[in-house]
């Protein structure tokens, strides 16, 4: 029994009492989980049941979207692999929806959950995300919207540059309302991860589900292209792997820096694509007399990337000449190759941790940061100084 003590006169309707105590004690839950899933992986089937587990949901659906409008994506599947990747690794427990998938145009949320909330009138919609997701609810189309008819679940993820408690903070100082969380925290995986590894013959070991396995390699789902052909058969295991880590760490600070992510991936990819030619395999190459040889690979990759593969871009093909020495006037994505290569994950000299969290603050402090990193390296060291290298760190005001 529900006892409600009202003031004499109260403006508070007991309807309203009425309606609110019955969603309160009887309302289901419904979990809304939708994304790109290129590929679905396993992190993302273990935080959808991790919610349905916490929350305790009647019903769940996942929601596969068309184009979507928050990221560029690199290499990506179709619509209909998509769908039914999903259909793969969740359909044992869940509801896999194609309704953003067979509509027209973008993919926003708000329109889907309005549709959920239709359907289901009688259910409280928690839709799931990550913490990306959610640090950026303000730039979502119609975010007002969404909360009138769901509210955000947050799964946090290892790895994620902004803890839980922060980010609900801020959330409620934002839209004045509170988003719910998990307890549980996700492995640091990604599906761009996923998708480079199968492109560049890497193993994906427990990263997908055994289906979902089985489906991209019998429908040929990623398959590589000229690019990754040619990395694969001129690089060693161990800089393919470095290479990687180039990849996702570009990918990272492009997206969230505003550059196009399809440049910054295919000029990481790229970017050591020389390591093992000399000047001799291609003597049409030019590069400072005074080059290093530790250097010269960045002239030949460029060298390579435009004349042997076809790259035209001129962003692209800069980042690459110079993703080592560094030059002037550097485009933001000559510094986001130029940080990745000095700072990806495999990378391990000290004070690397530090280097990656201002790049992620802060891409400019980044680059300085790195560059400054890089000439006390070379002025500690036995080498000579190179030119390019001198004169990159004077007009950036690095002194040597």
């Amino acid at each position: 029994n529900i006892v409600v003590l009202l003031p004499e006169n109260s403006p508070i309707k007991l309807e309203k009492i009425t309606n609110l105590c019955y969603h309160r004690i009887v309302m289901k839950k419904l979990i809304l989980y939708g994304g790109t899933f290129d590929p679905p992986h396993t992190e993302h089937i273990a935080a959808l049941k991790a919610a349905k587990e916490e929350t305790g949901a009647d019903k769940i659906i996942v929601m596969p979207d068309n184009i979507p409008p928050h990221k560029q994506t690199n290499y990506m599947a179709s619509s209909a692999d998509r769908l039914e990747m999903c259909r793969l690794a969740f359909g044992d427990f869940a509801t896999v929806s194609d309704f953003e998938i067979l509509s027209e145009g973008k993919s926003y949320s708000y329109k889907t959950v309005e549709k959920i909330k239709a359907e289901y009138p009688d259910y409280e919609i928690l839709f799931l995300m990550g913490t990306d997701m959610l640090s950026t609810f303000d730039k979502w189309k119609y975010p007002e919207k969404i909360l009138e008819n769901a509210t955000p679940l947050l799964c946090e993820r290892t790895g994620d540059g902004e803890k839980k408690d922060e980010t609900l903070k801020r959330f409620k100082e934002q839209f004045g309302v509170e988003a719910k969380s998990l307890d549980y925290v996700g492995k640091e995986l990604s599906s761009s991860e996923i998708k480079f590894r199968l492109m560049l013959s890497l193993p994906v070991d427990g990263m997908l589900k055994n289906a979902v396995y089985e489906y991209i390699g019998g429908h040929s789902v990623y398959k590589s292209d000229k690019f990754f052909d040619f990395v694969k058969k001129n690089e060693k295991r161990s800089r393919i792997i470095h290479t990687l880590g180039v990849m996702l760490l570009a990918e990272k600070l492009s997206r969230k820096n505003g550059v196009d992510t399809n440049k910054a991936v295919l000029a990481a990819l790229l970017h050591d694509c020389g390591k093992y030619f000399t000047k001799a395999d291609f003597p049409e190459c030019e590069m400072p007399e005074d080059t290093p040889e530790p250097v010269e690979h960045q002239f030949l990759s460029a060298y390579i990337a435009e004349h042997t593969l076809g790259v035209k871009d001129g962003d692209i093909l800069g980042a690459i000449k110079y993703h080592t020495s560094g030059n002037e006037n550097m485009t933001p994505l000559a510094k986001i190759l130029f940080i990745a290569d000095m700072t990806e994950r495999g990378r391990e000299f000290d004070g690397v941790e530090e280097l990656r969290k201002i790049a992620e603050d802060d891409l400019e402090k980044g680059f300085l940061a790195v560059l400054s990193h890089k000439a006390d390296y070379v002025k500690n060291s036995d080498n000579p100084i190179f030119g390019l290298t001198e004169k990159t760190c004077k007009y950036y005001g690095i002194k040597f």
